[in-house]
């Protein structure tokens, strides 16, 4: 492969993840309320909705500030496998919406949380494998995967505990996001 800088690598990614923001956005709905009085009974049935799309934005979120960090130690892109898992990366993130959406729409559905945790565990999985070549690429010997592979394996447990509670898998998926803000350990390299 001819060797490509990273311009078009990190441009393309970025409308990727801009596009998935967006329509993760454009699907959330203008509530009809009823006028006259104030009650919170109306803004029940929005929480699901906007708590999936919370998940959602921080994740796509984290997914876009790690691929930004992983794309500042690459100058010049020599792996085609490099651009594969990338591509693939963006996929799971594209789906992210249509399964918040799935999942909004179907709130204790086992198969939808199912779905979610699916897309969520093939992007943090195709992420990991993506930082593994981008930091092999730049000839780094001793790769820990360690941290990368915490959110894939959160994430896989989530998909077999939807299948017998979606509350469980519910708590699972939320790990991973809250995990990202835990600082990371200075005396050896996660």
């Amino acid at each position: 492969m001819q060797p490509t800088n990273t311009i078009r690598f990190e441009s393309f990614s970025d409308g990727v993840f801009a596009i998935a923001v967006t329509l993760l956005a454009l699907e959330l709905r203008v509530p009809y309320l009823q006028s006259g009085g104030f009650s919170l009974q109306g803004l029940a049935p929005l929480v699901p909705e906007l708590l999936t799309f919370v998940l959602s934005f921080i994740a796509i979120a984290i997914f876009w500030v790690n691929h930004h960090q992983l794309t500042q130690i690459i100058t010049i892109i020599n792996r085609r496998r490099i651009l594969w898992f990338n591509m693939l990366f963006l996929l799971f993130v594209t789906l992210i919406p249509f399964v918040t959406q799935t999942i909004s729409a179907n709130t204790l559905s086992r198969v939808a949380v199912s779905m979610y945790a699916f897309v969520v565990f093939g992007a943090s999985t195709s992420f990991s494998l993506l930082r593994y070549w981008i930091h092999k690429s730049a000839d780094e010997r001793n790769i820990s995967m360690k941290r990368s592979s915490i959110g894939p394996i959160i994430y896989l447990l989530a998909i077999v505990a939807s299948v017998f509670s979606s509350a469980f898998a519910y708590v699972l998926l939320a790990i991973p996001p809250l995990f990202y803000f835990l600082p990371k350990s200075t005396t050896r390299p996660l």
